[in-house]
C-alpha cells in the first residue's frame, strides 16, 4: 500500500502542487456535486486519461465546460512541470479525488504508463523475453542447392537487358560472406559476380552487397517486441509445412530486395526440415508472425516460377454461432489458428495436428487438446483444466469469465507455461501461481494482485500486468508492489491528502 500522508503542514512541493490542483476541482464544482476526481497521464505537452469527472451524490455525471480536457491543459502542463521539478521523470500518473466538503485525497506514480490496448499497466522486471519457439534444431532432409549459376546469370542478364551494374569482386563476395557468417548460394553469389545490385528480382529491386549486409542486421534478428505482447505470441509454420523455421527472423536469413514497407526477399540458409539451404521466403512486418515460402532458389523466382506468397485464409478461422458444427474442419487440416465464439465439440478438432493457437469463450472438454501442438489457448474458466496435465507444448493460457470459480491445479504439471491471464476470471486458489515452474509473466486483476503479492517471488517473473480496468489510484498502488523497497516508492510518488 502507500502511504499518503495529511497534508496539512504545505511546504512539500509535489504536495503543494496536488493541493492545488485539488482546490481548481473544489471551486469549480458545479450545483449540488458531491464528489470530483482528476485522473490523468501528465507529459510536458499535454495529457490523456479520463480527466475530470463531477458527480452528484446519486452518482450522476455533471459536465463542466470550464473543466473540460482542453480548458484544464494549461493547468496540468503547470502540474507537471511542479511535480517533476528536480527529477529527470518525463511522465507521471495522477488520481485526485475530492468532495463538495473540501476533503482530498491525492497520489502521483512517475514512469507509470498504461497501455494503448484497453485500460492496463505493465511493469517490466526483467528484460529477458522468451524464445519464439521451442522447436528443435532441425535436421533437413535435403541440404542441396536448387539453384543453377548459369541460369540465373542468363535470366537476369535477359530481365535487365544490360542495364546493370558492374560484378562485386571475389574478395568483397568473401568479405561479404565472413560478415554474415554463411556462404552465399551459388546462383546467388554468380549473380553478385555478374552485377553488384541492379535489376529487380520478384518486382523488388536488388539489394547492392552494402545494403545487404545493412539489412542483414533487421532480417538476423527476431522482430522486435516487448510486454505485454510478447506473452501470448505464437509463430505459425509456413506453407508448404516445415519448410522454414517458425522465427520472425535468424541468423540464417540474408535479404536480397525490400518493398519498401518492411517487408523483405530473404535467401534461407538456415531452413526448415522439409525446406532446402538457398530456398527464398518472405518475412518482415507482414510476415512477423509467419514467414512465407515463395521459391526453392533465386534461380526459381527468376523464371518467374515462385509459389503463390498470398496467406491461405484456411490457416486463421473464426466460427461463431450458438452451437458451431467443427464437422468442415475435416476439409481444413492445416488451420494453425482457430477461434470459436460458442460452444462447440472439441473432440472434432483432432484432425488439426498443425493447430498452434486456439481461443474458446464458451466452456469446453480440453482432453483432445493433449494430443495437438496448441502453444497458445484461450478458454472459458469454467472448462477442466485437468487434461492440461503434462501437455508439451502449452505456453500461455488466457482464462475468461466462467460459472465457476477455476481450479488451475493442473497447471503444476504444465511444464513449459511461461504465461497466463487470468484478469477476467474467477480463481478458486491463487496459491497455486507460486508453483508454475515455468512462469514468468502474469496478468491478473487489482483484488487478485493484492492477495497474491504476499506470496509471490517478484524475482522470478520477468513481466506484471494490471488489468481489469483499474483505476489510476489502483495502477499506482499496484505497481509499488514491485518496488524494491519503501525508498524507490518515495522516490517514485507523491501524495497528499487534508481538507482545502
Amino acid at each position: 500500500m502507500i502511504a499518503s500522508a495529511d497534508d496539512t503542514a504545505p511546504g512539500d512541493a509535489g504536495s503543494d502542487a496536488l493541493r492545488d490542483a485539488a482546490r481548481l476541482l473544489f471551486d469549480h464544482g458545479p450545483i449540488g456535486w458531491r464528489t470530483a476526481t482528476l485522473s490523468v497521464d501528465l507529459v510536458a505537452r499535454g495529457h490523456g486519461g479520463e480527466g475530470v469527472r463531477y458527480r452528484t451524490a446519486d452518482g450522476t455525471g455533471v459536465y463542466v465546460p470550464e473543466m473540460s480536457h482542453a480548458a484544464i491543459a494549461s493547468p496540468l502542463i503547470e502540474l507537471f512541470g511542479r511535480l517533476v521539478e528536480g527529477t529527470r521523470f518525463r511522465q507521471v500518473a495522477v488520481h485526485l479525488t475530492v468532495d463538495a466538503d473540501g476533503e482530498f485525497d491525492a497520489v502521483a506514480r512517475f514512469g507509470l504508463r498504461g497501455s494503448s490496448v484497453g485500460n492496463s499497466y505493465t511493469v517490466v522486471l526483467r528484460n529477458d523475453l522468451p524464445p519464439e519457439t521451442l522447436d528443435p534444431e532441425p535436421v533437413v532432409l535435403d541440404p542441396t542447392y536448387a539453384g543453377d549459376p548459369d541460369r540465373a546469370v542468363a535470366l537476369l542478364l535477359d530481365q535487365a537487358r544490360g542495364d546493370l551494374p558492374p560484378g562485386a569482386a571475389e574478395d568483397q563476395i568473401a568479405a561479404a560472406e565472413a560478415e554474415l557468417g554463411y556462404r552465399l548460394p551459388p546462383d546467388l553469389r554468380a549473380l553478385y559476380a555478374l552485377a553488384d545490385g541492379g535489376g529487380t528480382i520478384d518486382g523488388w529491386n536488388r539489394y547492392p552487397l552494402a545494403e545487404l549486409i545493412g539489412m542483414y542486421e533487421i532480417t538476423s534478428a527476431p522482430a522486435e517486441t516487448s510486454w505485454p505482447g510478447v506473452w501470448s505470441r505464437v509463430i505459425l509454420d509456413a506453407d508448404p509445412a516445415d519448410t522454414i523455421r517458425r522465427a520472425s527472423g535468424h541468423s540464417g536469413w540474408v535479404p536480397i530486395a525490400d518493398d519498401s514497407g518492411g517487408n523483405f526477399l530473404v535467401v534461407d540458409l538456415a531452413p526448415a526440415r522439409h525446406g532446402r539451404p538457398g530456398q527464398v521466403i518472405n518475412v518482415g512486418v507482414d510476415w512477423r508472425t509467419r514467414p512465407g515460402y515463395v521459391a526453392e532458389s533465386v534461380t526459381a523466382v527468376l523464371a518467374g516460377r515462385p509459389r503463390p506468397v498470398a496467406t491461405r485464409s484456411d490457416l486463421r478461422l473464426e466460427r461463431r454461432g450458438g452451437e458451431i458444427d467443427l464437422e468442415p474442419l475435416r476439409q481444413l487440416p492445416d488451420v494453425q489458428e482457430l477461434r470459436l465464439d460458442g460452444t462447440a465439440n472439441t473432440a472434432e478438432l483432432a484432425g488439426l495436428r498443425r493447430l498452434r493457437s486456439l481461443s474458446m469463450t464458451a466452456g469446453a472438454d480440453l482432453e483432445p487438446l493433449w494430443e495437438l501442438p496448441v502453444e497458445h489457448l484461450y478458454v472459458n474458466s469454467e472448462s477442466d483444466l485437468a487434461p492440461l496435465v503434462g501437455h508439451p507444448t502449452l505456453r500461455s493460457l488466457g482464462l475468461t469469465q466462467g460459472a465457476a470459480p477455476s481450479d488451475l491445479t493442473p497447471l503444476r504439471a504444465v511444464a513449459n507455461l511461461h504465461g497466463l491471464s487470468i484478469a477476467d476470471a474467477d480463481v478458486a486458489d491463487l496459491a497455486v501461481l507460486t508453483d508454475l515452474p515455468s512462469l514468468v509473466y502474469l496478468e491478473l486483476s487489482f483484488d487478485q494482485w493484492r492477495q497474491l503479492r504476499p506470496l509471490l517471488d517478484p524475482t522470478r517473473l520477468v513481466a506484471a500486468t494490471l488489468s481489469g480496468n483499474p483505476t489510476h489510484r489502483q495502477a499506482i498502488e499496484w505497481r509499488s508492489l514491485f518496488d524494491a523497497d519503501p525508498t524507490e516508492t518515495a522516490h517514485r510518488t507523491r501524495s497528499a491528502r487534508g481538507r482545502l
